[in-house]
């Protein structure tokens, strides 16, 4: 578990790792209120020990990541919507709450958020104020700190200090190192319509001709963001969905291969946005059809979809002032030999600045990825020669936290640390904390050309799921495949009944993805705790919905279960053994005897013929449990005319919990006496209520 908790969605270089420190927690802690905060504050002060805030690990810049372990401090239980104020248009959440979440919970008042994250299904309203940064609907309300009113925070001395206006900034984008946030009251708007318009430039030139003539306009937009022609080849390329080892559909519509914006706004403005805009983009461009700009806006929160053509991603986010957009992007496209795909949003107001979210896709299990990583640093510097930046510091970039914060606000965070925080206890080696890997990432900035040059020549085969050859230690190879290729978003995460019912990603999606890698990497022991972890999972594939790297989750786990139990022979859980038990002997999983399976007919008027083309399969539940099921269920059949037969007391159970229970020899017996039985009487099509 500690593990799980010490890591987020980036993938550290192997040959980095050594320069962190003690990267793993000494122990996760969940609070249930500010009163818990407090206590726990203070004796970690007291007692010289580390805390590390963390909220969903959703930025990949190892903000998180202890580097002399110490305690984890996480917000499950802290994710409630305080109150609304809808006469003054603002919120006052906990910290732990999710923005999608958020959002589902102010529509219900007629209300809707400012702007949002590019995770929104999965990162915290704390944990962005915390890293800081810009999403979809900066354009209209740049970036969040802006839109915050007051954050209420526990200081590492165990003092309650709620800040506002200017003193802000000693919390928004300081990575929890001047303390805890335990409530944010921030501003929202009216809920409305959202209109969405798409366009399509076959250059950076004209992309950025068109948001500068935007600008220029003043247009009312809410959101404006774009892909390059490299992320829309690799979305064209992307496997199709499966359900059940079957293709279920065609990921989506075809894109042009060329820069994609999405421009939205609320349908109010309609009236003085629409027929500017689509002037402006066909001017240096041309308008992108409805359904595109359309799929684009709600695909908006899948930008890692291409990492199943990894398995892996180097992040390559910089922020950029919007004036040298062609310029910048120019170079670092040129620049970057890997396949770089990018995910721009434009940042309005007096000085509009484009982040880039740039990723390059890579194989972390090849040693090359250690190298190819240092293009990392060549897009910030890169960026930096056009007046950019890099996105955020993290523990990677603090030697870039002047650049990324300005001098005078870093030197005020460090005043300000001094004087609430002397013994260094709040998320130590970030921002202000020069260590060994800040040291190492400054100096190999200073050779970008030699790291880009060999950053370029580190390829690996990308483009193309490679699944044969990737299990480990007994994990078949899709399983090991999907593992790697997991982006650890966290979307699935809140979405896990099991995870909703424990609190301990252990138990979630992520969490067991996470613990794959380790254990193929030979750092975890696969014992009867985890084996019961994949056995608990209640198959409701919740997650395979959320996901938007659209992986088959459920279907790995039943296939886990079968290489666990059936071909290693490990433990199950001991109420599948006794459904097991009772399936062999009696053919159903109630424990009931063989003999009473009819039973439930036996007073209805119905007779069932030997032969007939279709069959009534009313399953173990229906015929020992619930029988009103089974009796109904024949009767409107009958009413219906359907000419049906019944294979009665020849009925065995379906078999599909001894799938799931990884018992598949079982399922296989059982499945194959059905097919039988129903062969011989000549049964094309089955009705069932099995549930």
């Amino acid at each position: 578990e500690r593990k799980i908790y010490s890591h987020d969605v980036g993938v550290m270089p192997s040959m980095v790792k050594p320069l962190i420190g003690k990267a793993l927690a000494d122990a996760i802690v969940q609070p249930q209120n500010e009163e818990e905060i407090i206590a726990l504050v203070r004796w970690a002060n007291q007692n010289r020990i580390p805390l590390v805030p963390r909220g969903k690990a959703t930025s990949g810049y190892g903000g998180i990541i202890p580097v002399k372990g110490g305690i984890i401090v996480t917000f499950w239980n802290m994710r409630s919507l305080v109150s609304v104020d809808a006469d003054n248009l603002t919120a006052t959440v906990q910290p732990g709450i999710v923005w999608q979440n958020l959002e589902t919970e102010l529509a219900k008042q007629g209300l809707a958020l400012r702007l949002y994250p590019s995770s929104a299904p999965s990162s915290t309203v704390a944990g962005w104020l915390a890293q800081g940064g810009f999403g979809y609907g900066s354009f209209e309300y740049l970036d969040f700190p802006r839109n915050v009113v007051s954050a209420r925070v526990v200081l590492p001395s165990g003092e309650v200090r709620e800040f506002s206006g200017a003193d802000l900034d000693l919390i928004a984008d300081a990575e929890g190192i001047t303390g805890i946030i335990t409530q944010i009251t921030l501003r929202v708007r009216p809920l409305e319509e959202e209109v969405v318009v798409g366009g399509r430039f076959a250059n950076v030139a004209g992309l950025t001709a068109a948001v500068k003539e935007i600008v220029a306009e003043k247009l009312p937009l809410w959101s404006a963001t774009f892909i390059n022609p490299k992320m829309a080849h690799l979305k064209n390329n992307l496997p199709p969905k499966i359900e059940h080892g079957h293709p279920v559909e065609e990921h989506g519509p075809k894109l042009p291969e060329e820069y994609l914006a999405t421009f939205v706004f609320p349908a109010s403005r309609a009236g003085e946005v629409r027929e500017k805009l689509e002037a402006i983009i066909a001017k240096h461009g041309s308008l992108l059809p409805a359904e595109l700009a359309h799929h684009e806006w709600e695909e908006r929160f899948s930008i890692m979809h291409v990492k199943r053509l990894g398995p892996s991603l180097i992040p390559s986010e910089v922020v950029l002032p919007l004036e040298n957009l062609e310029q910048a992007l120019t170079d670092i496209e040129t620049g970057v030999k890997q396949p770089l795909v990018i995910e721009g949003m434009i940042a309005g107001g007096e000085n509009p600045q484009v982040v880039l979210l740039g990723f390059i896709p890579h194989d972390e299990r090849n040693l090359l990825y250690n190298v190819a990583f240092a293009l990392a640093l060549s897009t910030i510097e890169k960026a930096k020669k056009y007046g950019g930046r890099a996105y955020a510091s993290g523990l990677y970039f603090v030697h870039e936290a002047e650049n990324i914060l300005g001098a005078q606000r870093v030197r005020r965070l460090r005043e300000f640390k001094g004087e609430v925080d002397p013994q260094k206890i709040m998320n130590p080696g970030k921002i202000l904390d020069r260590s060994l890997m800040s040291t190492f990432m400054g100096i190999a900035g200073n050779f970008e050309p030699l790291i880009r040059m060999a950053g370029n020549m580190a390829k690996v085969n990308v483009g193309q799921e490679r699944m044969a050859g990737a299990g480990k230690r007994g994990i078949p190879d899709n399983v090991a495949w999907y593992a790697y290729t997991c982006a650890q978003c966290g979307y699935c995460v809140d979405n896990c009944t099991e995870y909703y019912s424990r609190g301990w990603e252990s138990t979630s999606p992520r969490g067991k993805w996470f613990f794959l890698r380790e254990y193929m990497h030979g750092r975890a022991k696969l014992d009867q705790k985890w084996v019961d972890k994949f056995m608990a999972c209640t198959t409701c594939e919740r997650c395979d919905v959320e996901c938007p790297l659209e992986l088959p989750i459920e279907p790995s786990w039943m296939d886990m279960r079968g290489a666990l139990i059936h071909d290693q022979d490990r433990l199950t859980l001991p109420p599948f053994e006794i459904m097991r038990a009772s399936t062999e002997q009696q053919h159903n999983i109630w424990g009931a005897y063989q003999k009473d399976r009819a039973a439930w007919a036996k007073d209805l008027d119905i007779e069932f013929p030997d032969q007939a083309e279709i069959a009534y399969f009313p399953g173990c539940t229906a015929s020992y449990v619930e029988q009103d099921i089974a009796q109904s269920s024949v009767i409107a059949l009958s009413k219906a005319g359907v000419d049906f037969t019944y294979l009665g007391e020849d009925e065995a159970c379906c078999g599909i919990p001894m799938l799931v229970a990884g018992k598949w020899d079982t399922f296989v017996d059982i499945m194959k006496h059905n097919v039988t039985e129903m062969k011989k009487r000549g049964v094309k099509k089955v009705v069932t209520t099995c549930p």
